[in-house]
């Protein structure tokens, strides 16, 4: 008999919790050609620096992550239901719902969800133009790998994303599917619309909620161990570039944002007063940063 721990209560988890924001290396890279080191620049001749240097960014090419569904136990304090990039062996394969048998017109489980929040792949770049795909594997209590579940079951799923703090809908889809002996697994496929509103933003949080319901007895299980994914239309890096630009003022307090065209980029601001000057220059893409780049300069009467 394939053995199934029943899951009574769930454990419902926040997409912010416990994520980390920001790249693990530099994605981008600043340089200042203009001012050259040293140079001098005539006042009465400039009254406006013109500042320009190139810039690099990493190719933001659309695909598809593939999160996983994955749990690390049933039944206990370290249940742990989360998505992941990296599928495994899961010690809560197979995790499901209280056993209930209801008669036509009833429903199992109605109010019970699993929350399964994103515990590594962020942040991501997300790619609102293309519908998000799908697998729940919806797997039947067996005997002798003979399943014993009839009814029908339906599967919700909806995805929330993290967004600048804020937790935003990205959709949610439905499906249903006629369980009958001696079938034990149904893979049960989902798309969630694309979501325009939602498109180039880089998330920094994903949560999948799944709730299996209907009018069925001996079903309701979730397949891990790879399975059960979720296919997230996303591109390899940000589509947020920027380059910003600081006269003085290492902290960038009030930065200036400069032009970009391809690999260049460039801005004019005022002159500042005779003297010595450094100026300061960042770029950024999504949620990382690259080094400070600095050039001092002279500006004579």
């Amino acid at each position: 008999m394939r053995r199934r721990r029943l899951l009574v209560t769930f454990a419902l988890l926040a997409a912010a919790a416990g994520l980390a924001v920001g790249a693990s290396g530099s994605t981008t890279s600043v340089t200042i050609t203009s001012p050259r080191s040293g140079q001098s620049i005539s006042l009465k001749k400039n009254p406006y620096l013109s500042v320009a240097g190139t810039v690099s960014f990493a190719p933001a090419t659309a695909g598809d992550t593939r999160f996983y569904l994955r749990r690390d136990g049933c039944g206990t304090s370290n249940d742990n239901p989360h998505l992941s990039v990296t599928s495994g062996t899961d010690g809560g394969d197979g995790c499901g719902l209280v056993l209930t048998v209801v008669g036509v017109g009833g429903d199992v489980d109605k109010g019970a969800f699993v929350d399964f929040p994103s515990q590594d792949g962020m942040p991501l770049a997300f790619d609102g133009t293309r519908s998000l795909t799908g697998t729940i594997d919806l797997e039947n209590f067996s005997i002798d790998d003979n399943g014993i579940a009839a009814g029908l079951v339906t599967v919700d799923v909806t995805l929330e994303a993290l967004v600048n703090g804020n937790g935003v809908t990205v959709g949610s889809d439905s499906a249903s599917v006629l369980v009958a002996p001696p079938t034990s697994e149904y893979p049960v496929s989902f798309a969630i619309a694309p979501n325009s509103t939602l498109d180039k933003a880089d998330l920094s949080g994903l949560d999948l909620r799944v709730h299996v319901h209907g009018p069925y007895a001996f079903s309701g299980f979730i397949g891990n161990s790879g399975k059960s994914f979720a296919d997230v239309p996303s591109y390899a890096a940000s589509l947020n570039q920027s380059v910003r630009v600081s006269l003085d003022d290492g902290s960038f307090a009030n930065p200036v944002p400069a032009r970009i065209d391809g690999s260049s980029w460039s801005v004019a601001v005022p002159t500042p007063l005779v003297g010595k000057h450094t100026i300061y220059a960042q770029s950024a893409q999504g949620f990382d940063s690259s080094a400070v780049a600095s050039q001092t300069f002279t500006v004579t009467k």
